[in-house]
């Protein structure tokens, strides 16, 4: 009676170890099955470019700023932008005019800056691109004012804020302070030749009235 009662207790066993090694396998196909309904390609929307400015940079975002706005972006969202791209401008002439200003005083040779040039503001960094021309015109007037005189400084001073000019108004931007103010306000301009006579003359004058004595004499 013992033996029947192991008998059927192993038989059992062997039963439900072939049961669940077949379940186990169901399961695999199942889910194997499920993966490949599953692994069909889907589309993600990836996040599109945001600069600050839909997108654009160098010169279509010059392209657009001053009046030829592309398609697909509406001209009213380019003008809520303007304010936005006048701080990007203006960091872009101020760069220009101190690149020009470093590499003379480190005695490089003037260079071509980049154009486009990156430019930084508090959220995003942005190629920013303008008419060659203009370029050329501050980063020399950086570079020269290095070691101009006074004569040169007020031309240089009136190049710069010339082409600051032109670039706002391209843009349909008013400039609240001439660049020139504030970039030639640390400049030290060499004497001219007729300010070197007149210091020559004035000191000599002053040592005279410093010195009665040896002059009697």
């Amino acid at each position: 009676m013992t033996s029947l009662l192991l008998l059927a207790v192993l038989f059992g066993s062997v039963i439900l170890i072939v049961l669940m090694i077949y379940l186990g396998d169901r399961v695999k196909r199942l889910e194997i099955m499920s993966f490949h309904d599953s692994s069909e390609p889907v589309e993600v929307d990836k996040p599109k470019n945001d600069n600050g400015f839909f997108g654009l940079s160098g010169k279509k975002l010059w392209d657009a700023m001053s009046g030829t706005v592309p398609e697909g972006i509406e001209e009213a969202d380019v003008v809520a932008l303007k304010r936005v791209f006048e701080v990007v401008l203006k960091n872009h002439i101020e760069t220009l005019f101190k690149l020009g200003k470093r590499d003379a005083t480190r005695g490089n040779n003037p260079e071509t800056p980049n154009n486009p040039l990156e430019i930084s503001t508090l959220r995003h960094s942005i190629a920013s691109w303008i008419p060659a021309q203009h370029v050329s015109t501050i980063y020399k007037a950086g570079y020269e004012s290095v070691n101009a005189d006074e004569i040169s400084i007020n031309r240089l001073r009136s190049n710069l804020d010339d082409a600051a000019d032109t670039l706002f108004s391209r843009t349909s931007l008013t400039i609240k302070q001439p660049f020139s103010e504030r970039l030639f306000a640390t400049a030290a301009p060499l004497p001219g030749v007729g300010s070197l006579i007149e210091l020559d003359e004035d000191a000599l004058d002053s040592d005279d009235s410093e010195n009665p004595s040896e002059l009697s004499g």
